[in-house]
């Protein structure tokens, strides 16, 4: 196909309306569409009658609250635990968790992270 013909059909396809859906087709539509609607909660009372107490909503209490200005419950909980910790070894005194990183800090073993780039670093 050439463009001389491309731009015939192109032409062609933007003058001619497009035709209408099918009621079948629009039918399907409708019937998918409503599948996915989604279904009313039961309120335990049955049809007809209206229940004899209305509950009003309740408002979200004091704890909600501070939890959700700082980000929600989990938030909350990771500060208490990091709090929690901070007034043990605050308690502890740090001097008595030597035990803990002697290991780490005194150590004077060096630890050689590239051993063969004195291969690369030697002259001649």
């Amino acid at each position: 196909m050439r463009d001389p013909d491309l731009d015939r059909l192109l032409a062609e396809a933007r003058t001619t309306p497009p035709p209408p859906p099918s009621e079948d087709f629009l039918a399907r539509v409708l019937a998918e569409a409503h599948a996915e609607q989604p279904r009313p909660a039961a309120t335990g009372a049955p049809a007809g009658r209206t229940p004899a107490l209305v509950r009003t909503p309740r408002r979200p209490g004091l704890r909600v609250l501070f939890a959700s200005a700082f980000g929600g419950a989990g938030v909350v909980a990771g500060l208490g635990c990091a709090a929690a910790l901070g007034l043990v070894v605050g308690y502890a005194n740090p001097a008595t968790l030597g035990w803990l990183t002697n290991d780490y800090l005194s150590s004077s073993v060096g630890i050689e992270l590239v051993p063969v780039a004195e291969v690369f670093l030697s002259e001649g």
